[in-house]
């Protein structure tokens, strides 16, 4: 899949990935950049986001 957006706050830096988000601390901030085609599972295996959170688990969050 292509990364689609990156957004870096004060707090992580969010990975856009299809619908899913990625988010990672600062200081583990992986490789990758936008426009990027990356392989989820391998991306979840050495990369270690501390959340991953689906378009449909963002929405029932919302409700």
């Amino acid at each position: 899949m292509r990364v689609k957006q990156m957004l870096l706050d004060d707090n992580g830096i969010t990975y856009v990935i299809g619908e899913t988000k990625f988010r990672y601390r600062v200081e583990q901030r992986p490789n990758i950049k936008v426009g990027q085609e990356v392989e989820l599972v391998d991306l979840i295996h050495k990369t270690r986001p501390y959340l991953v959170m689906s378009k449909e688990m963002q929405e029932q969050m919302e409700d």
